[in-house]
């Protein structure tokens, strides 16, 4: 079944960077800035890709996110090739 409403899903995702809280969760994370999306702001939109811990830490499945920008740029592409049109047209 086809991702639906994708771009919309997209537009409503906030890519963020930020630096491991080292030693907080008793995890070895890696030091340095990292990027990625909040697991709380991301399961309001895609739930799906969300996973919680018995501990309640949230982890998101990024690899679950590539098939809904592949649609969302497929949208975006059926959006832009009309208006390349009129302004060629306009030339």
């Amino acid at each position: 079944m086809p991702v639906e409403l994708a771009l919309e899903k997209i537009s409503n995702l906030r890519g963020v960077s930020f630096d491991w809280k080292q030693g907080e969760f008793g995890k070895n994370f890696p030091q340095g800035r990292h990027y990625g999306v909040i697991a709380q702001e991301i399961e309001k939109v895609l739930p799906e890709v969300v996973s919680t811990a018995s501990d309640g830490t949230k982890a998101v499945a990024y690899t679950e996110i590539i098939p809904v920008l592949i649609e969302a740029i497929k949208e975006q592409q059926r959006e832009i090739e009309p208006l390349k049109k009129k302004v060629a047209d306009l030339e």
